[in-house]
């Protein structure tokens, strides 16, 4: 073989260049007097064209040996970088019956899937490969390339890579849906109940451990969560807990101590309660009181 081409469909003239750029890496690093390329935008067939030849000579199977891992490398690139929001969007519109807020929010989970620090790397390289495999096996049996063709048919351990990733993103979406309904459900009912208790406090000693106290100071156990489990069908947590108790106590006001202003189970509290929670990062009550606490705690 001494001549390839590949295309794509391009949405702009700016995708063109973009899809050249990573073609064009090819011909950094080899013999500049053996091989040629080119590259062709068609804007009004919507689509961009890139080929590669090689000047046939002595060792010339050797140098497109190289160009062929080259060129895996570089179309398989292309498609994780550029590609692969279009292709995660077609199986979202495919198979999942979602409206376009809904495909927006599983799209931004999944993108915070690919982007977390820990296997980021390591991620998008075994995307890569599969990508690079389907490819090499597809140059023994042709000279050119459709890579939107090559996509649909072609990647099927891609594609069921990426499917993966996007059930975990919907299961996701779904669970932060849940959430989300069933605090929208408890501000319900927290607006319509009347106040039964004037003031309390509520100290966080870490996690989703609280300490419940009335105005003089004095414990309030923590019920078992069976109010918050009438309204919903939830598993129970140690926020249900807490947040039942509270729910039951009906508090008019509630001065929540904490030292982890960002911890879930604050964020929840203050989310259901609303501006009946004022918050207090470090007074002398609390830090004299979870000074006891943990003091009690190393006792026991």
């Amino acid at each position: 073989m001494d001549f390839f081409t590949i295309s794509t469909n391009v949405a702009s003239a700016a995708s063109a260049s973009q899809f050249a750029e990573y073609m064009q890496r090819l011909t950094k690093g080899l013999h500049k007097g053996s091989i040629s390329s080119g590259f062709v935008y068609m804007p009004e067939h919507a689509r961009a064209e890139w080929s590669i030849s090689l000047k046939p000579r002595k060792g010339s199977q050797s140098v497109w040996s190289k160009i062929n891992l080259e060129l895996a490398n570089a179309v398989a690139e292309y498609v994780v970088d550029v590609k692969e929001p279009g292709i995660v969007r077609k199986i979202l519109t495919k198979d999942y019956e979602l409206d376009e807020s809904e495909k927006q929010a599983i799209e931004a989970i999944y993108r915070r899937f690919l982007t977390a620090e820990e296997g980021q790397a390591e991620a998008r390289n075994a995307r890569i490969m599969l990508v690079e495999a389907a490819f090499l096996q597809m140059l023994e049996q042709q000279e050119a390339l459709d890579l939107d063709g090559f996509i649909t048919f072609r990647l099927k351990d891609y594609g069921l890579k990426l499917r993966e990733i996007i059930d975990y993103a919907v299961e996701e979406f779904l669970l932060d849906k849940q959430y989300e309904d069933f605090i929208a459900l408890l501000q319900y009912f927290v607006y319509f109940q009347e106040p039964l208790t004037p003031f309390i406090h509520v100290m966080h000693k870490q996690g989703s451990e609280f300490v419940i106290l009335n105005e003089g100071l004095n414990q309030i156990e923590v019920s078992s969560g069976d109010v918050v489990m009438r309204l919903a069908d939830q598993e129970l947590q140690m926020e249900n807990m807490i947040v039942s108790t509270l729910i039951s106590l009906s508090p008019e006001r509630i001065l929540l101590h904490t030292c982890e202003p960002e911890a879930l189970a604050i964020k929840t509290i203050r989310q259901i309660f609303g501006d009946r929670v004022e918050l207090c990062l470090r007074c002398p009550q609390c830090k004299d009181f979870l000074q006891e606490t943990r003091q009690r705690d190393q006792v026991k």
